[in-house]
């Protein structure tokens, strides 16, 4: 059972941590709500993505007037440590089955049925939770995001977001406030969504203002970045300097760095200058993150990009010492070539526990969608450049597959997915081992053909719908409507039999709260209002039970993890307003008003009407 130290977030302190505001985006009417025992190896099962259509008839329904406060007769040694009750459980069973209560013991569910029958279960120590009707889901598990860039560029960073930063003009106001607070010499670094002018900026546009500092500001998605002229000195980029392969440095019509890079090779030539922070600042980084997504009812993570061996050292070292509030894992990135022989010899691959893990590794063979490497050309920057050369790519992937580990890669385009495809496929039939479950995160642009290769190999698509919401109009602009119609076909995949989970991608877009993620996935909406592949929509029952079991099982932890049955890991969501009953344009922001993990309250909203209280206390 956790910890009982592990201190309660309320709504106030998630609003006092919420500080920087990383929801912010101009014009948009979507936005993050800010108001608002030992573990058993998993067991190999078919994919839990797909959601029995029409759901099941529930075995109880839920109870919407107040109840009477259950007596305490179960004895010490049999009593639930938590019960929940008065409420609906929707418990994302292989059934979908509704439930009245939860009880917990151990860190683990005891029960999920009928408030009659479980009240059997209360004894004088329990903890009862009368939920007055609240929906209760699994813990939201989100298998894709970078816990400790959110810290990052919490603390290291300048925000330049709207709606205070809307044109290069804001950007320049923003970013020079920044640089006067700065000792000349120091790096000043920040991050950007767009501008109106619609390019990226150079080093023409932000010389004017750092002639004493060198500048690095990276667009928010994390694959495009734009550096003055002292930074790229620094750096010793010139005319002279060739491309890394798998990266792009831009360059005007004299062949001079404009001070814009695309793709991580090209933007590591950059940021190595760049001074690294110790790692007791990487530690405050990582915690930053905790209390954000406990409010949001997410209950476990993976980090799917974590570069540095050292790095990969903290996220294990708070799991240790269970600093984190969260359960999650890590995925070591193979940038270069190099990186294989450090994720080979210098990581620990059996090291951590069931708090904090290394899950295995991730490649990205392109970047945001301006570089997706595609079978087709499109109108961004380059639509033939992979970041790894084939070969090398297949020979990585043979060898970290050969680990038992799980590999997962970032493809954009269709012709990135499909060279992950045969990299994968090899290594299989190289060395079947079992039931790897290797995955493509993104998958953006995919060609049919692609989908039903997917599912014969077990290949998991790990995708975030909400990106529709942020780009899907420059989609249609860049891949023309008919391959625009076609991003993230999260129907497709799910009819073909697909594993599917969707994550949030924090912080690359301006939200991380699943409740947008879900919204993204049954809307499908672009910012300017257009549904985009409406076809492609989920169900909310379908896009639930892919934040939760389809994540889980991303995880290779759907044994303990990604439904509310007996037997199970005791996190659990308690929602402010049934998802499953939410109108789309309220779903993304309904708050959630209590997280539980292993049977511990890690987050309260506060809502006087969700007071827990010890059943000795209650009984009449």
């Amino acid at each position: 059972m956790r910890s009982s130290d592990r201190s309660l977030l309320t709504r106030r302190a998630f609003l006092r941590s919420a500080g920087l505001g990383l929801a912010s985006l101009a014009g948009s009417s979507l936005a993050c709500n800010l108001g608002g025992g030992a573990t058993s190896e998993p067991a190999a099962t078919p994919s839990p993505s797909r959601t029995p259509a029409p759901p099941s008839t529930p075995i109880v329904a839920a109870t919407l007037a107040p109840t009477a406060p259950p007596n305490p007769t179960a004895p010490p040694g049999l009593a639930a440590d938590l019960f929940l009750y008065n409420g609906k459980i929707i418990t994302v069973d292989p059934s979908d089955s509704i439930a009245q209560a939860v009880a917990v013991r151990n860190g683990r569910i005891l029960a999920v049925g009928a408030d009659s029958v479980l009240r059997a279960t209360v004894g004088e120590k329990t903890l009862l939770v009368d939920l007055n009707g609240r929906a209760v889901t699994p813990g939201l598990i989100d298998p894709h995001n970078h816990y400790q860039v959110m810290g990052q560029i919490h603390y290291a960073y300048v925000p330049l977001l709207p709606p205070e930063v809307r044109t290069l003009e804001d950007l320049r106001e923003r970013l020079s406030e920044a640089l006067g607070k700065t000792p000349p010499g120091e790096w000043v670094q920040g991050y950007f969504l767009v501008v109106n002018e619609g390019r990226l900026p150079t080093r023409q546009d932000l010389d004017p203002i750092s002639p004493d500092h060198p500048v690095w500001i990276v667009q928010q998605g994390g694959h495009y970045g734009s550096a003055n002229s002292l930074a790229l000195a620094i750096a010793g980029i010139t005319a002279a300097t060739p491309d890394p392969s798998g990266g792009m440095i831009e360059r005007d019509s004299q062949g001079e760095p404009t001070g814009v890079f695309y793709n991580h090779r090209a933007m590591d030539l950059l940021r190595r200058h760049v001074p690294r922070p110790p790692a007791e600042v990487l530690h405050d980084y990582l915690l930053y993150a905790d209390p954000l997504f406990a409010a949001c009812g997410v209950t476990s993570f993976q980090d799917n990009n974590v570069r540095g061996v050292e790095t990969v050292a903290t996220y294990l070292d708070a799991g240790r010492l269970r600093e984190l509030k969260l359960h999650g894992a890590v995925h070591y990135t193979l940038e270069w070539p190099a990186d294989l022989d450090r994720a080979l010899n210098e990581l620990n691959l059996a090291s951590g526990d069931s708090w904090m893990r290394c899950a295995g590794f991730k490649f990205l063979l392109d970047g945001q969608a301006k570089m997706a490497y595609c079978h087709e050309p499109h109108n961004g920057v380059r639509w033939d450049l992979p970041t790894w050369e084939p070969q090398s790519f297949k020979d990585a992937v043979r060898a970290l597959h050969d680990t038992g580990l799980q590999i997962c890669v970032h493809c954009a385009g269709d012709a990135a997915t499909d060279m992950t495809l045969d990299a994968y496929e090899e290594a299989m039939n190289a060395n079947p081992r079992p039931d790897p479950r290797h995955r493509i995160e993104h998958a953006i642009i995919t060609r049919p053909e692609s989908t039903q290769r997917m599912a014969d190999l077990g290949v998991i698509v790990c995708t975030q719908p909400q990106f529709i919401r942020l780009g899907g109009d420059a989609y249609v602009s860049l891949f023309g409507e008919e391959r625009a119609r076609r991003s993230i076909v999260t129907r497709e995949w799910l009819d073909a039999g697909v594993p599917l989970a969707l994550s949030s991608d924090a912080p690359t877009t301006p939200w991380y709260t699943p409740q947008v993620t879900l919204a993204g996935a049954v809307t499908r909406y672009t910012n300017s209002e257009i549904q985009l592949g409406p076809e492609q929509a989920l169900t909310i029952q379908e896009a639930l039970r892919a934040h939760t079991m389809g994540a889980a099982y991303a995880a290779q932890e759907e044994a303990d993890k990604g439904s509310l049955e007996a037997g199970k890991l005791a996190d659990l969501a308690i929602w402010s307003a049934d998802p499953y009953n939410t109108p789309p344009g309220l779903l993304w922001q309904t708050p959630i008003d209590m997280t539980v993990i292993e049977g511990v309250i890690v987050y309260q909203s506060g809502e006087a009407s969700l007071q827990p209280r010890r059943a000795a206390d209650s009984a009449g």
